[in-house]
């Protein structure tokens, strides 16, 4: 393991999962893209209205291919 690999505090090791990229959508809002994989990975802040007290939510997604395919079909 890399001596620079993050840990919980609690006794595990961090893995790095997948980069992400911040990107700012038509209406101005920030959010976090990148894959994972054959996924899609979007991390987006709360809505305005949405119930619950977190920050962030995660959205997972099929991925396309550059051309617009879909991946693995």
């Amino acid at each position: 393991m890399r001596s620079d690999t993050p840990t919980t505090g609690k006794g595990g090791t961090l893995l790095p999962a997948c980069r992400l990229y911040r990107k700012t959508s038509a209406k101005g809002a920030h959010y976090l893209t990148g894959r994972l994989g054959d996924l899609r990975v979007l991390v987006m802040t709360k809505r305005d209205g949405d119930e619950g007290e977190h920050s962030h939510t995660l959205l997972i997604g099929e991925a396309l291919q550059r051309d617009g395919a879909q991946v693995g079909r």
